[in-house]
């Protein structure tokens, strides 16, 4: 039997989510080198390091994720996927590598190719994945909030775009409005809209919770879109960074609560990173008003919450996808959920997490390098957990699938 709301007729490749997630970790793993790289110089690239994390990290994530739900929880079939998924792969990968040291470097070759490569690759699948969602009538709430998070990320895209011609002296506009709105739309627009979208499909499904009120998991998404596309025309208005504040802190407050009210009351290493991730996005929420003043508390509480997000969903999904393909292929003696990637690991995984989030605290004694080496270590723990994870699938396709084994089943 299929989990609510799944449809296993469309299940992509395995190999698609794993090779999405696992260059995210080498991306996350090399954005916290380059931090303590950069710690240990006393110095700080802020633009090239943030896009180590976003491009990198949180875009591979995403738009692998999005490659495995679409067709699965929105019925929306992308065509030959795997082709599609190695493309935008090599694009978002090298297109990051390139663009992110272009701008480290202030070389406009590397930087040009770098953006041509993302915007190749990027707006393509997030095109194409927008096309299919709206070509399905009567979509569940999840896929509802995926178009408002991709329509976001489409002109968060565009107005990165004209930031890397700006910057390099292609065209001359207004940077800093430009970097306001890229920032609102990836991180409010596309981001956490696309955060809290998935929630509505996996919070109940995964931890048997009470479903998400009707007017967060209807309206959150295209509120979110509207007051950024009016943030467009009215950039000084403040109240529109209020009311988005507003909306994502009664989203966190609400996610909460249901996990709170959860049927099983077990203790979860990954409800505990969801508390964790939600009080600092609430943080984010207080501080996004104030970022004129607070910018570097608001860009790390931000990161905070998308990292513990990240590594909740990570560690539900891999074993999940894990259990299912062997399933459905009719994989003999197939680990359980549990048995791919262990709870022990995940909770040594999560003290990690919270002793790198304690550790911020050394930023306000100049102690800088302190934090990058703790997230290092356990962002490090995750990429090889994942992998692990990984590999049990791979182990048992291909004992399934020797002559041995084949004349056993």
């Amino acid at each position: 039997m299929s989990p609510a709301g799944i449809n296993l007729l469309y299940l992509p490749p395995f190999s698609i989510i794993a090779r999405f997630f696992i260059t995210a970790l080498i991306f996350l793993n090399l954005g916290f080198l380059l931090l303590l790289y950069q710690s240990l110089r006393g110095e700080l690239y802020l633009t090239p390091t943030v896009h180590v994390f976003t491009l990198g990290f949180m875009a591979n994530t995403m738009v692998g994720a999005l490659f495995q739900m679409l067709p699965v929880v929105a019925g929306a079939v992308i065509e030959e996927p795997l082709k599609k998924a190695t493309f935008v792969h090599i694009g978002l990968t090298s297109g990051a590598l390139l663009l992110t040291y272009g701008i480290y470097s202030f070389s406009k070759p590397f930087a040009l190719t770098g953006l041509f490569l993302l915007l190749s690759s990027l707006f393509y699948i997030a095109s194409l994945m927008l096309y299919k969602l709206l070509k399905i009538k009567n979509l569940r709430e999840a896929p509802r909030g995926f178009k408002f998070a991709l329509g976001s990320f489409l002109v968060g895209l565009t107005l990165a775009t004209l930031l890397v011609l700006n910057l390099f002296g292609v065209i001359n506009l207004p940077h800093g409005y430009l970097f306001e709105l890229h920032m609102s739309f990836m991180l409010f627009g596309w981001t956490a809209t696309l955060v809290a979208s998935v929630s509505f499909q996996v919070i109940e499904m995964f931890f048997v919770t009470p479903p998400y009120p009707k007017f967060l998991t209807s309206y959150l998404p295209k509120t979110v879109f509207g007051l950024l596309i009016l943030k467009a025309f009215f950039p000084r208005f403040f109240l529109i960074d209020i009311l988005i504040s507003v909306i994502f802190t009664v989203y966190a407050f609400f996610t909460i609560k249901l996990l709170l009210q959860r049927k099983r009351k077990i203790r979860d290493p990954l409800i505990s990173l969801w508390y964790v991730s939600m009080a600092f996005l609430i943080i984010s929420c207080i501080l996004f008003p104030l970022r004129e003043k607070l910018f570097y508390p608001f860009l790390i509480s931000f990161g905070v919450f998308v990292l513990s997000v990240i590594m909740a969903m990570m560690y539900r999904i891999i074993p999940f996808l894990v259990w299912m393909h062997l399933s459905t292929k009719g994989v003999p003696k197939a680990p359980t959920m549990f048995e791919v990637i262990s709870q022990r690991e995940m909770w040594n995984n999560f003290y990690l997490h919270v002793i790198s989030v304690l550790s911020l605290i050394f930023l306000t004694f100049k102690l800088y390098f302190i934090p990058p080496i703790l997230f290092l270590i356990s962002s490090l723990y995750f990429l090889y957990n994942v992998s692990r994870g990984v590999l049990v699938y791979v182990k048992h396709i291909r004992r399934a699938q020797s002559p041995s084994t084949s004349n056993m089943v």
